[in-house]
């Protein structure tokens, strides 16, 4: 599972950062400027699991950059693991012509918790749907790197404020 679930991550890293790069400059009908704070299901490198819950967010700090503070945990907490992970991420302007996708990639540090406990840079790409002025739909894959690097995916919703 580990090396396919590697392998969909490049390929969408790559795929948003061809879309982000080949995107013309346009002026923004959905400003950048959203926060969020949600929940989702995590998927990949997880300690025992390969499933896991996530809780990720969204707080805007300049024009177009973004911290994107979230975990992800395998629910095992008695010898289990916790990702941690604050990526600084740029926002790019939407990439439709209705305004509501919104791709990112950036990078930060990442820290686990559990038996495998470590500390690390963290890669991260991405995008929002913005359903509705209120809920924000996320999916994003980031690259924890380690002694023994960790892909991982979340795929949630947010409460937009």
């Amino acid at each position: 599972m580990k090396s396919s679930f590697l392998s969909i991550a490049t390929a969408t890293l790559g795929l948003v950062g061809a879309i982000a790069l080949s995107s013309p400059a346009q002026a923004q009908s959905a400003p950048t400027d959203y926060n969020y704070v949600g929940v989702g299901v995590g998927v990949g490198d997880l300690g025992d699991s390969d499933l896991g819950l996530a809780v990720n967010s969204k707080v805007t700090v300049g024009n177009n950059v973004s911290v994107r503070p979230g975990l992800i945990t395998d629910f095992d907490f008695s010898d289990g693991q916790t990702s941690f992970m604050i990526p600084v991420t740029y926002d790019f302007n939407p990439i439709t012509s209705n305004g509501k996708l919104l791709p990112y990639a950036g990078g930060g540090v990442a820290f686990t918790t559990g038996d495998d406990s470590d500390v690390g840079p963290l890669l991260t790409a991405g995008v929002d749907y913005r359903v509705t002025e209120k809920v924000t739909l996320n999916g994003a894959v980031n690259w924890s790197i380690y002694d023994d690097s960790q892909v991982n995916g979340v795929v949630g919703v947010g409460y937009t404020f």
